[in-house]
């Protein structure tokens, strides 16, 4: 539990993208300790350090339905959270993404395919400590009726509410504690993307979801769901939302122990709540073999990108 992670060998993915319906190819690479999650934009034609994004709080940029970064050149990957979630999930620390669009692909609306391939290339232990940021006092951030409370915890634990008009989902909860990869992979990591029949035309008129289909996301009209395919979960909308959490939070750069109360949450609530975190150094503790926990702050998330330069 304590040794930071990263796969064993590379394995490669390909598919059309939620947004942009583009076919995009994606290489995922173990990484040395220490490197964090980082990806590549291989289609560039840039220098090296430019096509490198680093995948914590500092480099995300507003996106609607998704979660974006952003480097101080201006290139950008985005759709990131499934594949983030499950490198949360599976306790993967470090790798590297080679990857040759903008977008990552959506796959079948989940995380599943991600964390089987990264249990087919094998997961390996690393000679360094794994990092752990410790949530030690109450934060919250509000936004109308939608919030996010943390409070300090021995472990990650989720409490996640949703609320819909629709028959088929109207007030859905779900609690989880990511406290085992058996427990994400079986639980979580099939839950897919969802979506309404009535916004499809609203969303696509504004640049959105040009890729989506009944062959990766739910979509629901009056009557139920579209899909030829029933619901892998009656609380399927909920779980997605934890996994795209699970994902999200993952920006903080490292792992974290608290307990998380959601209320109608969403991408960038959850960004604003890591920001929240961050932004004062009473609000958590960091403790490694590396670096003290007195002398961390926030611009401390840059030292990952002293590593990138060499890669």
């Amino acid at each position: 539990m304590n040794s930071q992670k990263t796969i064993k060998k590379n394995f490669t993915l390909s598919g059309i993208t939620l947004h942009s319906a583009e076919i995009s190819n994606i290489k995922v690479n173990p990484a040395p300790a220490n490197t964090g999650i980082l990806f590549k934009r291989t289609d560039l034609k840039v220098p090296h350090i430019e096509s490198l994004l680093n995948a914590n709080i500092e480099n995300v940029v507003y996106s609607e339905l998704c979660t974006k970064l952003s480097n101080e050149y201006g290139h950008s990957v985005s759709t990131i959270e499934h594949l983030m979630s499950a490198f949360h999930g599976l306790e993967i620390d470090n790798a590297i993404i080679e990857i040759d669009k903008a977008e990552l692909p959506i796959l079948d609306g989940s995380s599943l395919e991600y964390v089987s391939e990264i249990e087919r290339a094998g997961i390996k232990n690393l000679q360094a400590k794994r990092k752990i940021i410790n949530i030690t006092r109450p934060i919250i951030f509000r936004d109308n009726d939608s919030y996010i409370k943390v409070t300090p915890a021995n472990n990650m634990s989720i409490n996640y509410t949703i609320v819909y008009d629709h028959k088929l989902i109207n007030k859905q909860n779900f609690i989880f504690d990511l406290d085992s990869t058996y427990n994400y992979k079986n639980i979580i990591s099939n839950s897919r993307t969802f979506g309404f029949k009535d916004e499809v035309e609203f969303l696509r008129d504004k640049g959105l979801i040009a890729g989506g289909s009944l062959e990766n996301a739910i979509v629901l009209d009056d009557d139920g769901i579209m899909n030829q395919s029933v619901l892998r979960y009656d609380d399927e909308f909920v779980r997605h939302k934890v996994l795209d959490f699970i994902g999200d939070i993952y920006l903080l750069g490292y792992r974290v122990r608290g307990n998380f109360e959601i209320f109608k949450g969403g991408h960038r609530l959850t960004h604003e709540l890591i920001k929240s975190i961050m932004s004062d150094r009473s609000n958590w503790k960091y403790k490694d073999d590396i670096l003290d926990s007195d002398e961390i702050t926030f611009s401390s998330l840059n030292h990952k990108k002293k590593l990138s330069a060499s890669l």
